[in-house]
């Protein structure tokens, strides 16, 4: 299984929507930005807290026309867990 350090998956942010690991911005905000015409660098230049290896994660999947939805089940799978301390998705052991 694929590890996604770009992405977290937890019910207590963004009410369990896909965020950018260790920040509050969604996936589906990126995916939003570059639908409208936005490159990544003005993205990252945008939010700044988002590196540019998170961003090209995420844009990967962008590029394979996965939907946020798809997103999230791969990286809340039932062989995913949490964490304690990191809020990264992590294969389970």
């Amino acid at each position: 299984m694929r590890n996604f350090t770009a992405i977290t998956v937890h019910p207590e942010i963004q009410d369990g929507a896909p965020v950018f690991s260790g920040t509050r911005i969604r996936i589906e905000t990126f995916y939003d930005f570059l639908r409208i015409g936005v490159s990544v660098n003005d993205f990252l230049d945008e939010f700044p807290s988002i590196t540019r290896d998170q961003a090209l994660e995420v844009y990967e999947l962008v590029m394979r026309q996965y939907t946020i939805d798809q997103i999230k089940a791969l990286v809340d799978g039932p062989q995913t867990r949490l964490e304690t301390g990191v809020n990264r998705m992590q294969a389970a052991a």
